[in-house]
């Protein structure tokens, strides 16, 4: 397990990461405007971003095993294509509406950041870590945007250029990485396509897209509702807050995406057992020790990333910390309890209610305590999305036979 996590958590995270490493420099650079408005770029552009994902980053490693062989680079085929169906006009929406919401003067690079993050949905990273291929993930998903990463930071600082060059080298990196891995990968079959196993595609997603999709408008783009009902002060404060648990979620999820096959590959019953018993004490593990970091040293890194006029405070940043523990552990019960059983729908249902407690309570809280209330909304909402979750488990774990004789094994294999 840990050799797994090493092999392909690393450099998913770097991978994920890199668009929040300029925040730094931009905060410094680019003044309190420019700061809100590519936050709400990205924003806006993750919560598209999900849409287009059609699910794949949270079941894709998943399916890859389960398909044969030979199926796989067909697999990867038609999810490029459906995604790449409903890409366009998510994108543009993104782009319309980053740039209406953010100031006169970074109107333009919202909509680009807005776009260049919507692109992350068509990324093939779950295609390679199903395929157990960090080497490719190197190649074709870290490096690109850390040189992009990398050449924008040398333009903005050292030329004095415009921070639309960030989101510009972004998208263009993202791109044509994309472009090149599929090209080898798939091939002129990518040029095949078929209207029905398309719409099939896409009609199958459903569930898992309205689950991600119902997360993101709370979990995502609380940043426009608390920009939108908090003072400027206090909505500054609390994009401090969202952009360090940003990184955390990033974490969680490569690390899900990291044990999600190393759990469902093994086909004998008591060891696939086994093996998500220790990938649910390694959640556990990762969200206590989020929670320990956000109590201890959220405050003080907010300030000296960002500014210390933005700095989270000590109540806010443990209530980012429960948020962080609530979101490993229902990660954990979503990819490898309740989607290698084929309880898509309970992962909705789940999530439907976490919208319902948490988007309230945001509103409810954010005018009168600011960015607490706010980060303490965010953690209602996903505590109720992990109690959920849990009773889910629970209730089908005692109705499905305990198997505890190698016999038993062999016989349900």
């Amino acid at each position: 397990m840990f050799s797994r996590i090493l092999r392909f958590s690393g450099l998913p995270f770097l991978s994920a990461i890199t668009p929040f490493l300029f925040l730094p420099i931009l905060a410094r650079v680019a003044g309190a405007e420019g700061w809100v408005a590519i936050a709400l770029g990205q924003s806006i552009g993750t919560f598209g971003a999900l849409v287009v994902s059609l699910g794949y980053n949270v079941v894709g490693p998943t399916l890859v095993h389960q398909v044969e062989v030979s199926e796989r680079r067909n697999l990867l085929r038609v999810s490029v294509q459906a995604r790449a169906t409903i890409f366009v006009p998510v994108a543009i929406t993104a782009f319309v509406v980053a740039s209406l919401l953010s100031p006169d003067r970074f109107k333009l690079a919202a909509g680009i950041m807005a776009l260049a993050m919507t692109i992350v949905g068509l990324s093939a990273s779950w295609y390679m870590i199903g395929l157990g291929k960090p080497a490719q993930l190197l190649v074709f998903d870290v490096l690109p945007k850390l040189l992009a990463t990398a050449i924008a930071a040398v333009i903005v600082i050292f030329l004095h250029g415009d921070v639309v060059w960030y989101p510009a080298l972004l998208a263009f990196a993202s791109i044509c990485s994309l472009g090149v891995y599929v090209g080898r990968t798939v091939g002129r079959s990518i040029l095949s396509v078929h209207p029905r196993e398309i719409l099939s595609t896409i009609r199958g997603s459903g569930s898992i897209v309205a689950a991600e999709v119902s997360g993101g408008s709370y979990a995502v783009l609380t940043v426009g509702f608390v920009s939108a009902i908090a003072p400027p002060l206090q909505a500054a404060s609390y994009i401090s807050g969202d952009k360090l648990l940003k990184i955390g979620q990033v974490a969680i999820a490569t690390i899900g995406n990291a044990l999600q096959g190393w759990v469902v590959e093994d086909k004998v019953i008591a060891t696939a057992a086994r093996r998500r018993r220790q990938a649910l004490g390694a959640h556990i593990a990762l969200g206590l020790a989020g929670l320990a970091v956000f109590a201890t040293v959220a405050p003080w890194l907010s300030g000296f990333l960002f500014g210390q006029t933005v700095a989270i405070d000590f109540p806010t940043a443990v209530a980012f910390g429960v948020a962080v523990v609530a979101l490993s552990l229902s990660t954990a019960l979503t990819r490898y309890f309740l989607i290698p059983r084929g309880q898509r729908k309970a992962v909705l249902v789940s999530v439907l209610l976490g919208v319902a407690i948490g988007v309230p309570a945001i509103h409810v809280l954010t005018p009168g305590l600011g960015a607490q209330g706010a980060a303490w909304g965010l953690a209602a909402g996903e505590l109720t999305v992990l109690i959920a979750q849990a009773a889910t488990v629970l209730f089908t774990s005692r109705k499905q036979p305990r198997l505890t004789r190698r016999s038993d094994v062999d016989e349900a294999n």
